[in-house]
C-alpha cells in the first residue's frame, strides 16, 4: 500500500492520482503500463512518485483498494438494519447503488476486470486476496443474518450456502464486467434483477417461496 505520507495529500489530489492510474492500468494492463508514462500522466516527478509509492506494484495495490471501496464500501453496511421485511429489498438497493457508481466512474469496471486476472506479482495477489476475503466475510455475515431473521434457509449449513453463493456471485460478476460496455443500461438492470431473483430462490426458505 501507499506510504503513510500519501494520506496527507488532499482528497481530490489522491483521487485524481489513483483514478488516472486506474485508467492507464485498465487500458494497458499491469505489464504494459510504463512507470515513466504513469508518472508523467499523474503529473508527478520521479522523486515525488517514490515519496508516495514504493513501485508500480504498490501503486496498483493502492488503486485496487480505492476501486474496491468506491464500488462497494463494505464498512458502511450495517447488518443490524436488515430485517425480515427489508432483507432482499436492502440487498437490491446496495447492488443498485454499486451499479450507479460504476456508471458514474467508467474506470471502475475497466480496472475491476484486472482483479479477476491479476498480474503475477506476489504483493498484488496478496493484497487482492485480502480484499476478496473481506468480501467473503461480508457474504457470510449476510447469510447468517438472513438465517437469524428467517429470510435465508436453515436446512443447510451457512458455510455451504455461502460456498454456493460465492460460486454463483463470482460467475455473475465476471460476466457483467466482461459485457458491461456492450449492454444498454435498461438491459443491465433487467439482468441484475433476474440474477438477484436466482440468488433469492437459491437461498430463501421453502415456506417463504410457497407464500410468494
Amino acid at each position: 500500500m501507499a506510504r503513510p505520507r500519501f494520506s496527507n495529500l488532499d482528497e481530490d489530489t489522491r483521487r485524481r492520482i489513483l483514478e488516472t492510474a486506474a485508467v492507464e492500468f485498465a487500458a494497458r494492463g499491469f505489464d504494459g503500463a510504463s512507470l515513466n508514462r504513469l508518472i508523467d500522466r499523474l503529473g508527478l516527478s520521479k522523486g515525488s512518485f517514490y515519496y508516495y509509492f514504493d513501485d508500480k506494484a504498490d501503486l496498483f495495490s493502492t488503486v485496487a483498494d480505492h476501486a474496491w471501496e468506491t464500488f462497494l464500501p463494505t464498512d458502511s453496511i450495517d447488518l443490524t438494519l436488515f430485517d425480515a421485511d427489508n432483507y432482499w429489498r436492502t440487498l437490491a438497493e446496495i447492488m443498485r447503488e454499486a451499479r450507479a457508481r460504476a456508471r458514474a466512474k467508467p474506470w471502475l469496471v475497466g480496472f475491476t476486470r484486472m482483479i479477476y486476472d491479476p498480474p503475477d506479482v506476489p504483493e498484488i495477489r496478496q493484497s487482492l486476496a485480502a480484499k476478496l476475503a473481506k468480501a467473503r466475510d461480508l457474504q457470510a455475515a449476510l447469510v447468517r443474518r438472513g438465517q437469524a431473521i428467517g429470510t435465508v434457509r436453515n436446512d443447510l449449513p451457512a458455510e455451504l450456502l455461502q460456498a454456493l453463493l460465492v460460486g454463483a456471485d463470482e460467475a455473475a460478476d465476471r460476466w457483467f464486467v466482461e459485457h458491461w460496455d456492450r449492454l444498454p443500461e435498461d438491459e443491465t438492470e433487467r439482468l441484475f434483477r433476474e440474477v438477484l431473483a436466482i440468488f433469492r430462490r437459491m437461498l430463501e426458505p421453502r415456506e417463504r417461496k410457497d407464500e410468494s
